[in-house]
Protein backbone atom coordinates (compact mmCIF):
# COMPACT_ATOMS: atom_id res chain seq x y z
CA UNK A 1 0.00 0.00 0.00
CA UNK A 2 1.36 3.34 -1.03
CA UNK A 3 1.62 5.98 1.68
CA UNK A 4 2.25 9.68 1.08
CA UNK A 5 2.23 12.40 3.73
CA UNK A 6 1.70 16.10 3.14
CA UNK A 7 2.00 17.70 6.56
CA UNK A 8 1.61 21.44 6.78
CA UNK A 9 4.03 23.56 8.74
CA UNK A 10 2.91 26.44 10.89
CA UNK A 11 1.13 27.20 14.13
CA UNK A 12 -1.61 25.00 15.47
CA UNK A 13 -5.18 25.95 14.62
CA UNK A 14 -6.89 28.10 17.29
CA UNK A 15 -9.11 26.22 19.72
CA UNK A 16 -12.86 26.80 19.74
CA UNK A 17 -15.42 26.47 22.50
CA UNK A 18 -15.51 28.25 25.84
CA UNK A 19 -12.79 29.09 28.32
CA UNK A 20 -14.01 26.27 30.57
CA UNK A 21 -14.37 23.77 27.75
CA UNK A 22 -11.80 24.42 25.02
CA UNK A 23 -11.58 22.19 21.97
CA UNK A 24 -9.77 20.00 21.27
CA UNK A 25 -9.17 18.99 24.86
CA UNK A 26 -7.99 15.46 24.04
CA UNK A 27 -6.65 13.46 21.11
CA UNK A 28 -9.05 13.11 18.21
CA UNK A 29 -10.21 9.67 17.12
CA UNK A 30 -11.29 9.02 13.54
CA UNK A 31 -13.22 5.76 13.51
CA UNK A 32 -13.05 3.86 10.23
CA UNK A 33 -15.80 1.21 10.05
CA UNK A 34 -13.78 -0.85 7.56
CA UNK A 35 -10.62 -2.93 7.74
CA UNK A 36 -7.17 -1.36 7.53
CA UNK A 37 -5.68 -0.92 4.07
CA UNK A 38 -8.84 0.02 2.20
CA UNK A 39 -9.74 3.35 0.65
CA UNK A 40 -11.47 4.71 3.76
CA UNK A 41 -8.50 3.76 5.93
CA UNK A 42 -5.97 5.42 3.60
CA UNK A 43 -8.06 8.61 3.45
CA UNK A 44 -8.59 8.71 7.22
CA UNK A 45 -4.86 8.43 7.88
CA UNK A 46 -4.11 11.27 5.48
CA UNK A 47 -6.76 13.45 7.14
CA UNK A 48 -5.42 12.48 10.56
CA UNK A 49 -1.91 13.62 9.67
CA UNK A 50 -3.16 16.97 8.41
CA UNK A 51 -5.53 17.59 11.33
CA UNK A 52 -2.76 16.69 13.76
CA UNK A 53 -0.48 19.27 12.17
CA UNK A 54 -3.23 21.89 12.29
CA UNK A 55 -4.58 21.24 15.78
CA UNK A 56 -1.41 20.32 17.62
CA UNK A 57 -2.99 17.24 19.23
CA UNK A 58 -2.68 13.57 18.38
CA UNK A 59 -5.16 12.15 15.90
CA UNK A 60 -5.73 8.40 16.14
CA UNK A 61 -7.26 6.33 13.35
CA UNK A 62 -9.34 3.53 14.88
CA UNK A 63 -10.39 0.71 12.51
CA UNK A 64 -13.61 -0.95 13.67
CA UNK A 65 -14.71 -3.23 10.83
CA UNK A 66 -17.62 -5.62 10.95
CA UNK A 67 -21.35 -5.98 10.29
CA UNK A 68 -21.14 -4.02 7.04
CA UNK A 69 -19.82 -0.94 8.86
CA UNK A 70 -22.45 -0.99 11.61
CA UNK A 71 -20.01 -1.66 14.47
CA UNK A 72 -17.86 1.42 13.92
CA UNK A 73 -20.82 3.60 12.99
CA UNK A 74 -22.77 2.68 16.12
CA UNK A 75 -19.65 3.32 18.23
CA UNK A 76 -19.49 6.93 17.02
CA UNK A 77 -23.25 7.40 17.42
CA UNK A 78 -22.86 6.56 21.15
CA UNK A 79 -19.66 8.58 21.67
CA UNK A 80 -19.57 11.78 23.68
CA UNK A 81 -20.44 14.75 21.42
CA UNK A 82 -17.29 16.62 22.39
CA UNK A 83 -15.73 16.85 18.93
CA UNK A 84 -13.06 14.29 19.78
CA UNK A 85 -14.66 11.29 18.05
CA UNK A 86 -15.40 11.37 14.32
CA UNK A 87 -16.55 8.78 11.81
CA UNK A 88 -15.13 8.36 8.33
CA UNK A 89 -18.61 7.74 6.93
CA UNK A 90 -19.46 6.63 3.42
CA UNK A 91 -22.36 6.03 1.09
CA UNK A 92 -22.17 2.41 2.24
CA UNK A 93 -22.54 3.15 5.96
CA UNK A 94 -25.07 5.97 5.71
CA UNK A 95 -27.14 5.38 2.58
CA UNK A 96 -26.99 1.63 1.91
CA UNK A 97 -26.46 -0.26 5.20
CA UNK A 98 -29.63 1.07 6.89
CA UNK A 99 -31.69 -0.52 4.10
CA UNK A 100 -30.04 -3.95 4.09
CA UNK A 101 -29.00 -4.51 7.71
CA UNK A 102 -31.89 -5.36 10.05
CA UNK A 103 -29.50 -5.02 13.01
CA UNK A 104 -28.90 -1.34 12.20
CA UNK A 105 -29.41 0.77 15.35
CA UNK A 106 -28.88 4.26 13.96
CA UNK A 107 -30.60 6.85 11.85
CA UNK A 108 -28.05 8.21 9.34
CA UNK A 109 -29.61 11.68 9.43
CA UNK A 110 -30.88 12.10 13.00
CA UNK A 111 -27.98 10.50 14.88
CA UNK A 112 -25.05 12.34 13.29
CA UNK A 113 -23.83 15.87 12.66
CA UNK A 114 -22.51 16.22 9.10
CA UNK A 115 -19.05 17.81 9.12
CA UNK A 116 -17.63 17.72 5.60
CA UNK A 117 -17.90 15.58 2.49
CA UNK A 118 -14.30 14.79 1.61
CA UNK A 119 -14.04 12.82 -1.63
CA UNK A 120 -15.74 10.82 -4.34
CA UNK A 121 -14.43 7.30 -4.90
CA UNK A 122 -13.56 6.01 -8.35
CA UNK A 123 -14.41 2.34 -8.81
CA UNK A 124 -13.26 -0.13 -11.41
CA UNK A 125 -14.64 -3.41 -12.75
CA UNK A 126 -11.88 -6.03 -12.82
CA UNK A 127 -11.72 -9.68 -13.86
CA UNK A 128 -9.38 -12.56 -13.24
CA UNK A 129 -6.84 -12.79 -16.11
CA UNK A 130 -8.09 -16.32 -16.89
CA UNK A 131 -11.38 -14.83 -18.08
CA UNK A 132 -11.13 -14.50 -21.89
CA UNK A 133 -12.45 -10.94 -22.02
CA UNK A 134 -10.47 -7.76 -22.57
CA UNK A 135 -13.45 -5.39 -22.64
CA UNK A 136 -16.60 -5.09 -20.57
CA UNK A 137 -18.76 -5.92 -23.58
CA UNK A 138 -16.74 -9.12 -24.12
CA UNK A 139 -17.23 -10.06 -20.46
CA UNK A 140 -20.97 -9.45 -20.70
CA UNK A 141 -21.18 -11.72 -23.75
CA UNK A 142 -19.07 -14.35 -21.96
CA UNK A 143 -21.32 -14.19 -18.87
CA UNK A 144 -24.54 -14.31 -20.89
CA UNK A 145 -23.39 -17.59 -22.41
CA UNK A 146 -22.79 -18.97 -18.88
CA UNK A 147 -25.74 -17.92 -16.68
CA UNK A 148 -25.16 -18.72 -13.03
CA UNK A 149 -21.70 -20.15 -13.68
CA UNK A 150 -19.53 -17.11 -12.88
CA UNK A 151 -18.94 -15.61 -9.44
CA UNK A 152 -18.51 -12.03 -8.32
CA UNK A 153 -17.06 -10.81 -5.04
CA UNK A 154 -18.21 -8.06 -2.71
CA UNK A 155 -17.20 -6.73 0.69
CA UNK A 156 -20.51 -7.86 2.19
CA UNK A 157 -24.25 -7.95 1.61
CA UNK A 158 -25.45 -4.41 1.01
CA UNK A 159 -21.95 -3.04 0.46
CA UNK A 160 -21.29 -0.71 -2.45
CA UNK A 161 -19.47 -3.47 -4.32
CA UNK A 162 -22.55 -5.70 -3.92
CA UNK A 163 -25.12 -3.08 -4.97
CA UNK A 164 -22.93 -1.75 -7.81
CA UNK A 165 -22.57 -5.23 -9.29
CA UNK A 166 -26.30 -5.90 -8.96
CA UNK A 167 -26.92 -2.66 -10.85
CA UNK A 168 -24.54 -3.82 -13.57
CA UNK A 169 -26.18 -7.25 -13.85
CA UNK A 170 -29.64 -5.67 -13.99
CA UNK A 171 -28.53 -3.23 -16.69
CA UNK A 172 -26.89 -5.91 -18.84
CA UNK A 173 -29.05 -8.97 -18.20
CA UNK A 174 -26.28 -11.23 -16.93
CA UNK A 175 -26.65 -13.75 -14.08
CA UNK A 176 -23.72 -13.98 -11.65
CA UNK A 177 -23.32 -15.69 -8.27
CA UNK A 178 -22.62 -13.36 -5.35
CA UNK A 179 -19.89 -14.33 -2.86
CA UNK A 180 -19.38 -11.81 -0.01
CA UNK A 181 -16.02 -11.37 1.75
CA UNK A 182 -14.82 -9.55 4.88
CA UNK A 183 -13.28 -6.47 3.33
CA UNK A 184 -11.64 -5.21 0.16
CA UNK A 185 -8.37 -7.06 0.75
CA UNK A 186 -10.15 -10.41 0.91
CA UNK A 187 -12.33 -9.68 -2.13
CA UNK A 188 -9.33 -8.66 -4.27
CA UNK A 189 -7.45 -11.77 -3.13
CA UNK A 190 -10.45 -13.91 -4.12
CA UNK A 191 -10.36 -12.48 -7.61
CA UNK A 192 -6.60 -12.93 -7.92
CA UNK A 193 -6.83 -16.61 -6.91
CA UNK A 194 -9.76 -17.26 -9.23
CA UNK A 195 -12.39 -17.92 -6.57
CA UNK A 196 -14.44 -15.24 -8.33
CA UNK A 197 -14.30 -13.92 -11.88
CA UNK A 198 -15.53 -10.33 -11.41
CA UNK A 199 -15.12 -7.63 -8.78
CA UNK A 200 -16.12 -3.99 -8.66
CA UNK A 201 -13.72 -2.30 -6.25
CA UNK A 202 -12.24 1.09 -5.53
CA UNK A 203 -9.24 1.91 -7.69
CA UNK A 204 -7.26 2.27 -4.45
CA UNK A 205 -7.96 -1.34 -3.49
CA UNK A 206 -7.55 -2.81 -6.98
CA UNK A 207 -4.59 -0.91 -8.40
CA UNK A 208 -1.91 -3.19 -6.93
CA UNK A 209 -3.40 -6.34 -8.48
CA UNK A 210 -3.93 -4.55 -11.79
CA UNK A 211 -0.35 -3.28 -11.96
CA UNK A 212 0.98 -6.74 -11.02
CA UNK A 213 -0.96 -8.33 -13.87
CA UNK A 214 -3.09 -10.31 -11.41
CA UNK A 215 -6.30 -8.60 -12.48
CA UNK A 216 -7.55 -7.06 -15.72
CA UNK A 217 -9.38 -3.72 -15.60
CA UNK A 218 -12.39 -3.48 -17.94
CA UNK A 219 -14.04 -0.15 -17.08
CA UNK A 220 -14.12 2.58 -14.47
CA UNK A 221 -17.46 3.55 -12.96
CA UNK A 222 -17.15 7.30 -13.29
CA UNK A 223 -17.88 10.15 -15.67
CA UNK A 224 -14.27 10.42 -16.79
CA UNK A 225 -11.17 8.24 -16.82
CA UNK A 226 -8.82 8.14 -13.86
CA UNK A 227 -5.19 9.19 -14.12
CA UNK A 228 -4.24 5.92 -12.43
CA UNK A 229 -5.71 3.86 -15.29
CA UNK A 230 -5.77 6.25 -18.25
CA UNK A 231 -6.15 3.42 -20.77
CA UNK A 232 -9.29 2.01 -19.08
CA UNK A 233 -12.58 3.36 -20.51
CA UNK A 234 -15.55 4.58 -18.48
CA UNK A 235 -18.81 2.64 -18.45
CA UNK A 236 -20.22 5.12 -20.96
CA UNK A 237 -17.25 4.70 -23.28
CA UNK A 238 -17.71 0.94 -22.95
CA UNK A 239 -21.26 1.39 -24.22
CA UNK A 240 -22.99 0.47 -20.96
CA UNK A 241 -25.91 2.60 -19.82
CA UNK A 242 -25.88 2.62 -16.01
CA UNK A 243 -27.01 5.04 -13.29
CA UNK A 244 -24.60 7.26 -11.38
CA UNK A 245 -22.87 4.96 -8.88
CA UNK A 246 -20.37 7.44 -7.46
CA UNK A 247 -19.96 7.07 -3.72
CA UNK A 248 -18.57 9.54 -1.22
CA UNK A 249 -16.40 9.46 1.89
CA UNK A 250 -16.88 12.15 4.52
CA UNK A 251 -16.58 13.05 8.19
CA UNK A 252 -19.51 13.04 10.60
CA UNK A 253 -19.72 13.46 14.38
CA UNK A 254 -22.22 12.45 17.09
CA UNK A 255 -25.50 14.34 16.72
CA UNK A 256 -25.16 16.80 19.62
CA UNK A 257 -21.66 17.99 18.74
CA UNK A 258 -21.35 21.76 19.10
CA UNK A 259 -22.03 23.67 15.86
CA UNK A 260 -18.92 25.74 16.58
CA UNK A 261 -16.76 22.60 16.57
CA UNK A 262 -18.46 21.29 13.44
CA UNK A 263 -17.90 24.61 11.67
CA UNK A 264 -14.24 24.74 12.73
CA UNK A 265 -13.59 21.19 11.52
CA UNK A 266 -15.42 21.84 8.30
CA UNK A 267 -13.41 24.95 7.47
CA UNK A 268 -10.18 23.21 8.39
CA UNK A 269 -10.75 20.20 6.12
CA UNK A 270 -12.27 22.30 3.36
CA UNK A 271 -9.15 24.48 3.34
CA UNK A 272 -6.96 21.38 3.16
CA UNK A 273 -8.93 20.12 0.16
CA UNK A 274 -8.06 23.29 -1.74
CA UNK A 275 -4.33 22.49 -1.44
CA UNK A 276 -3.03 21.46 -4.90
CA UNK A 277 -0.67 18.90 -3.33
CA UNK A 278 -3.57 17.21 -1.59
CA UNK A 279 -5.69 17.32 -4.72
CA UNK A 280 -2.90 15.53 -6.60
CA UNK A 281 -2.58 12.96 -3.79
CA UNK A 282 -6.30 12.26 -3.91
CA UNK A 283 -6.23 11.74 -7.67
CA UNK A 284 -3.30 9.36 -7.28
CA UNK A 285 -5.43 7.38 -4.83
CA UNK A 286 -8.40 7.25 -7.19
CA UNK A 287 -10.32 9.93 -5.29
CA UNK A 288 -11.83 13.29 -6.25
CA UNK A 289 -12.08 16.12 -3.66
CA UNK A 290 -15.53 17.46 -2.76
CA UNK A 291 -15.57 19.85 0.22
CA UNK A 292 -18.40 22.30 0.87
CA UNK A 293 -20.47 23.18 3.92
CA UNK A 294 -21.95 20.90 6.59
CA UNK A 295 -25.41 21.81 5.29
CA UNK A 296 -24.53 20.71 1.76
CA UNK A 297 -23.18 17.42 3.07
CA UNK A 298 -26.30 16.85 5.18
CA UNK A 299 -28.46 17.40 2.10
CA UNK A 300 -26.35 14.86 0.16
CA UNK A 301 -26.84 12.26 2.91
CA UNK A 302 -30.61 12.82 3.01
CA UNK A 303 -30.89 12.53 -0.77
CA UNK A 304 -28.69 9.42 -0.92
CA UNK A 305 -30.61 7.63 1.84
CA UNK A 306 -33.74 7.99 -0.27
CA UNK A 307 -32.07 7.25 -3.62
CA UNK A 308 -30.14 4.16 -2.56
CA UNK A 309 -33.11 2.89 -0.58
CA UNK A 310 -35.11 2.93 -3.80
CA UNK A 311 -32.30 1.16 -5.69
CA UNK A 312 -31.96 -1.56 -3.03
CA UNK A 313 -35.71 -2.21 -3.07
CA UNK A 314 -35.85 -2.26 -6.87
CA UNK A 315 -32.96 -4.73 -7.08
CA UNK A 316 -34.44 -6.90 -4.36
CA UNK A 317 -31.25 -6.98 -2.29
CA UNK A 318 -32.11 -9.09 0.75
CA UNK A 319 -31.00 -8.04 4.25
CA UNK A 320 -28.25 -10.05 5.89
Amino acid sequence: MRRRSFLLAGAAWPVVGTASAPWPKAPLHIVVPQAAGGTADVLARMLGERLQARLGVAVVVDNRPGANGLIGTDLVKRAAPDGCTLLLASTATHAMAPHVSPSSTFDPVRDFASVVNVAWQTKVAIVNPAVPATTLREFIAYARARPGQLNYASTGVGSTSHVDTELLTAATGINLVHIPYRGSGFSVAALVTGEVQLLIASVTAAIGAIQAGQARALAVLSERRTMLLPQVPTLGEAGIAAPDVRTWLGLVAPAETSPAIVTSLNRMVDRELSDPALSTWLQQEGLEPIGGTPETFAATIRADVERWGGIVRRLGVQPA
